[in-house]
């Protein structure tokens, strides 16, 4: 056996010498005013581009500063930092949609926020995007384990459990500074990005439209559309000065490559279907989009009614986090014929059990749909592959009493609090229920290596199947998220094309 010389001591093995370059911040404002809200100017659109600069979206961030305008009530942010502002977020160049996740608020509340932060990441979010901390059981009786603050109310540090806070944070008339990495496609991964070879009467554009506020986090009462006003704000980016020499490689490689540079990327597509209330059996959920390379599914199911703070007073406590089991006992993919896994991904089990008393551990079925979310995420083998998901805080409620560390199940009504003892109470915890599905086969180590639906040209559904316990009194929507492969393309032309 031939041996080699150890990485620690081969000292030939050395990075290359960089060209010269010099890195510099610069900030970019947005071109269509200065003052913005869900009510009246709801769009918010940043120009970025340079002649003799690249960008690196690694270092770049979004910077802004939230007012609330409400003169009676103070609100308390959403899991999810400064994400739930915004209800969709694109990347446009040339009159073009290069990218365009919608309902960006629901995928960071109710996936994102609760799975790729520990509590620790969360304390950190607290200085850069409003981010509550978990508080410890003040107050709270022996053998609690949903931190409630002392009487009961709805004041405190609970997020951790989605015991939304609305005493603090945000007062009345008060601002706060958010800021946040740019969250899509383009600007989420490794390449810098040659902004001399995209033209500069067509910059690359980013555009954030505002949400309703009423989805950001938790009010007292439900507010106005255009509460929360967003001022002050732009993209600070990281730019990378090079000279002309740098430039006309870059140009090369693009005349080499037919014309083009590529920059490979991911994006996410949302979808919704309706849950029908008192569902039973196997319900298909439509997912409309077809895809070359679907890396992985995240959905969460959600009553609008209590995300959108209608139809119950404590509807006002909830935001778009608020999501729940929907009492489903397995799920899977199908694409015609052919279903992903071949066996489904199972999730509680029989949640069936009498008001108040607690679902056996037997019957706790959390383990495999929590390992199958992390590999969607890409997150399995983590030190903390599912975030702040727990036994605690993985589609518990707060009605039952709680016995040997373990809080019960909801009976599938979570998502509604229109039936049975779901409906949580101000300063309790509330359901947050995200799942997952990976579909990449080399798993995150290679290009297009998801599952392609664009080619087998099939109808493409997720299929919940339903336990026979009844789910409810209300519909409740299925919020679905295709994670696919994403190419981006310089062209000669100045122009940025895209295939997925």
């Amino acid at each position: 056996m031939e041996r080699s010389i150890p990485k620690s001591i081969n000292y030939q093995d050395v990075l290359p010498v960089a060209v010269p370059a010099v890195a510099r911040r610069r900030r970019f404002f947005p071109a269509n005013g200065t003052t913005f809200n869900a009510l009246g100017s709801n769009e918010i659109r940043i120009e970025v581009g340079s002649t003799n600069a690249l960008l690196d979206p690694q270092h770049s961030y979004l910077e802004f500063q939230i007012t609330n305008t409400n003169g009676a009530q103070t609100l308390g942010f959403d899991v999810g930092g400064g994400h739930v502002m915004f209800q969709e977020v694109r990347v446009e160049q040339q009159g073009r949609v290069l990218a365009r996740e919608q309902s960006h608020n629901r995928l960071h509340a109710s996936i994102l926020g609760v799975t790729q932060t520990n509590t620790e990441g969360q304390l950190s979010e607290s200085l850069s995007q409003v981010q509550r901390g978990l508080n410890s059981r003040a107050g709270g009786a022996a053998g609690q384990i949903t931190p409630i603050a002392a009487g009961g109310g709805v004041t405190g540090d609970e997020y951790v459990n989605q015991a939304h806070n609305d005493a603090a944070q945000i007062p009345v008339n008060g601002s706060v500074r958010v800021t946040m990495a740019m969250p899509t496609g383009l600007f989420t991964q490794d390449k810098l990005i040659p902004l001399p070879l995209v033209s500069q009467s067509n910059p690359i554009t980013i555009v954030l439209t505002l949400t309703n506020s009423v989805n950001v986090g938790a009010w007292a009462a439900p507010p106005g559309v255009g509460d929360l006003v967003i001022n002050r704000i732009n993209y600070t980016a990281q730019l990378i000065e090079v000279g002309g020499d740098v430039i006309g490689q870059l140009r090369m490689m693009q005349e080499m490559g037919g014309g083009q540079l590529t920059i490979s990327s991911q994006d996410i597509e949302h979808s919704s279907d309706v849950l029908p209330n008192n569902s039973v059996g196997e319900i298909p959920i439509r997912i409309p989009a077809r895809k070359k390379s679907i890396r992985s599914l995240l959905f969460a199911i959600q009553s609008d009614d209590y995300t959108q703070g209608a139809g119950n007073a404590v509807s006002a406590f909830m935001g778009a986090s608020f999501a729940g089991n929907a009492n489903m006992d397995s799920y899977q993919m199908k694409v015609g014929s052919v279903t992903y896994p071949p066996t489904p991904i199972r999730c509680w089990g029989n949640c069936a059990r009498a008001a108040g008393a607690l679902l056996p551990l037997a019957n706790q079925e959390r383990g495999e749909c929590a390992m199958e979310l992390a590999k969607a995420l890409g997150t399995l083998g983590f030190t903390n592959p599912t975030g702040r998901l727990s036994t605690i805080t993985y589609g518990v409620n707060a009605a039952p009493a709680i016995a040997l560390g373990q809080p019960a199940l909801a009976d599938g009504d979570n998502g509604n609090g229109a039936g049975g003892n779901v409906a949580p109470v101000g300063g309790q915890e509330v359901c947050v229920c995200p799942f997952g599905l990976d579909l990449d086969s080399f798993q995150h180590t290679a290009i297009e290596s998801g599952l392609d639906s664009e080619t087998m040209a099939m109808e493409t559904t997720l299929l919940l199947n339903i336990n026979a316990v009844a789910s409810g009194i209300e519909d409740k929507n299925v919020h679905c998220y295709l994670v696919y492969d994403q190419h981006y393309y310089f062209n000669g032309d100045g122009s940025v094309t895209f295939s997925n």
